[in-house]
């Protein structure tokens, strides 16, 4: 099969396209036709040589898939050969064909293409669990959510407003942000043109917000902090900018104020119960139209590389997908 692989850490080019062995489903997996694969900065991190649970070069980066079942592995049961999946796919998702845990394989709505259902599982089970399990967002909240213009953010936009939340979403283009407001957000705002914090002062009354949703980092770190309405809530999904923030304790004592971190990855591992419980409502909103993935570039596998570009450079709305 075709695939893209790693050879050594470092910028795009790095990423190559090539011929490799068939993978073969173990016990509890399924093997997939992939159809289209999410691009995600995890996979970006990985090039770099920068992710946590690091694999060794060379490896097929890519964790999250859409496409065919083809094979099934030994004690699998409940899924088909034929049946269209999505999910996380571990072990190499930029290929032709990838293995898949089964009892992390999703059903793919009729109404759902391939590409659409690669952009579905990371970033609506990330906002999902950022801002329902550990934001505990209530109807009637104010949430502020970064990075509205990407994978998540678009997500968590049009969760945040199933729920009943005011929605006032931050992103670096006019461009981008009059995509967010279609979402549903209440409020948008252009982070290059002006100072977020005080625009949510204004917007609240000087209140702040009850929730916030960050993944950026360094001064939108300590600045969404101060955001945040006394006993708000600040759940962080990444550090999209690689610069540690200050995290100013007596501001979290004083407004008892909740710092919470959110991996989606080791939650899967963890924690399969929550997971499985949130797809399972996720693809019920997904089947009635209530909640659409926004697609916004989809590359061939051999340009992988673009994407990677595209990703970096901030210059993408929605999620990026790779076609084989």
């Amino acid at each position: 099969m075709k695939a893209i692989r790693v050879h050594q850490h470092g910028e795009p080019e790095v990423l190559r396209y090539e011929e490799v062995p068939d993978p073969t489903p173990e016990p509890g997996e399924v093997l997939v036709q992939v159809r289209a694969a999410g691009v995600n900065f995890a996979d970006a991190l990985a090039r770099r040589g920068l992710y946590p649970t690091l694999t060794p070069p060379p490896f097929i980066p890519g964790i999250e898939v859409a496409g065919t079942v083809v094979a099934v592995g030994a004690g699998v049961e409940g899924i088909e050969v034929g049946q269209r999946v999505m999910g996380f796919a571990p072990k190499a998702g930029y290929a032709e064909l990838a293995v898949m845990p089964a009892a992390g394989a999703m059903p793919v709505p009729e109404r759902i293409n391939f590409e659409e259902a690669a952009a579905f599982p990371i970033v609506f089970l990330t906002a999902y669990h950022a801002l329902k399990t550990f934001g505990r967002l209530q109807e009637g909240e104010a949430v502020l959510i970064h990075a509205a213009g990407g994978g998540v953010g678009t997500a968590a936009v049009q969760l945040a407003k199933i729920w009943g939340g005011r929605v006032f979403a931050t992103a670096g283009s006019d461009g981008k942000l009059s995509k967010v407001r279609t979402l549903g957000a209440d409020i948008v705002h252009n982070y290059r043109t002006g100072d977020f914090l005080d625009a949510v002062r204004r917007w609240t009354g000087g209140r702040g917000v009850d929730v916030v949703l960050e993944s950026v980092g360094g001064e939108v770190f300590e600045k969404s902090l101060r955001a945040l309405a006394p006993d708000g809530r600040l759940v962080v999904v990444g550090l999209s900018s690689g610069v540690q923030p200050q995290l100013h304790l007596g501001l979290v004592i004083m407004n008892r104020l909740s710092v919470i971190g959110m991996h989606l990855g080791s939650m899967t591992v963890k924690r399969p119960d929550l997971v499985g419980t949130s797809a399972r409502e996720l693809i019920g909103l997904l089947a009635q139209g209530m909640i659409k993935p926004v697609v916004g570039h989809v590359f061939p596998l051999k340009e992988a590389a673009e994407a990677h570009r595209l990703l970096e450079g901030r210059g993408s709305y929605g999620k990026l997908v790779l076609k084989p």
